[in-house]
């Protein structure tokens, strides 16, 4: 499931999730970068919307060089959050 973090309106919370959802999938190549590459968003962009989840949603990362770790989902729920942003089929 491919996700673009355009699809929603900006202020949208959706766009983070989208994010964290990236990380997630993209595992050991979770950097800025290809997080950004994954949901067709600047980096700054993706930067952004992990810091939003951090301070939100209580999300946790470790950073390993420019690697992002997810530790704790916070208060969020992974497979809810994949249904809430999945598109409609």
């Amino acid at each position: 499931m491919k996700l673009n973090y355009k699809t929603f309106p900006k202020g949208d919370a959706r766009r983070y999730f989208v994010a964290l959802l990236a990380v997630a999938r993209l595992s050991e190549r979770a950097t800025i970068r290809y997080v950004a590459e994954e949901i067709g968003c600047t980096r700054s962009e993706a930067q952004r919307a992990l810091e939003v989840v951090e301070i939100q949603f209580g999300v946790r990362f470790s950073r390993n060089g420019p690697l992002y770790i997810i530790d704790s989902w916070g208060v969020l729920k992974r497979h809810e959050l994949g249904q809430l942003v999945a598109p409609d089929d």
